[in-house]
């Protein structure tokens, strides 16, 4: 039975505000990674241990790997990857509430481009909420050539390449179960950080290796509710 459209924009709701949560339990993790690890290894990292989690599912049903979209699957993964990495690597620079304040612009450049490309319509008070956390980003950031450094526009690509891949969420909507979307996401991720890994790998102790399996653990469960809000609601 289809739910009420009140209840599936309240499950919508909760499944985001989890996965900010779930999110921010793994960005501190890889902040105390980041002191000794580069940031591609963190990313490595991150889609390594969700492969290995979601291997199992693969095993007992290899058809979730068919995608009707395999070319925005490819681009929602290179660009999640894109923006975990610079996430990671603003938080070798900055503290872990500012960079996070920052990666915040997310949903206001989301609600801009699923507008323009989505023709979603987006009310007068949705704008006002934009332009007061956009003026809160403003603050954060103290814009002016002392304080614009490269550090600062890290979490703000981030939050750019974040974006776009939401939106590549939504046009794959139902055409792709969370899981295949998921599945795709993190390969694609993999395959692109292990081209780069060689450069950048160092050995982990065991304190950083069970660090690390946190991270990638709390990430890979905030990515399939994203998954669930995104490709049933609107942006």
């Amino acid at each position: 039975m289809k739910q009420p459209p009140h209840s599936s924009l309240a499950c919508g709701i909760g499944l985001i505000v989890g996965s900010m949560l779930l999110f921010s339990l793994s960005d501190v993790l890889a902040k105390r990674l980041a002191q000794s690890v580069h940031p591609v290894e963190i990313a490595w990292l991150r889609c390594l241990g969700a492969v290995i989690l979601m291997l199992p599912v693969v095993v007992a049903r290899p058809n979730l790997l068919r995608s009707v979209r395999p070319h925005v699957q490819v681009t929602r993964g290179l660009c999640l990857l894109a923006s975990t990495t610079l996430l990671v690597a603003a938080l070798r620079h900055l503290g872990l509430a500012e960079a996070t304040m920052l990666v915040f612009m997310s949903p206001f450049i989301l609600t801009g481009l699923s507008a323009l490309l989505f023709g979603d319509r987006v009310s007068g008070a949705h704008w006002a909420a934009v332009g007061i956390g956009l003026a809160g980003v403003t603050v954060v950031v103290r814009p002016g050539l002392d304080g614009m450094t490269v550090a600062v526009m890290l979490p703000i690509l981030s939050s750019l390449f974040w974006a776009i891949g939401m939106l590549c969420t939504r046009r794959i909507g139902d055409g792709d179960s969370p899981v295949t979307t998921l599945l795709w996401s993190v390969a694609v991720g993999l395959a692109a950080a292990s081209i780069a890994l060689p450069f950048h790998a160092t050995m982990l102790d065991a304190a950083q290796a069970l660090a690390a399996a946190g991270m990638a653990a709390t990430w890979t469960a905030a990515h399939f509710c994203i998954v669930l809000a995104y490709r049933s609601h609107p942006a």
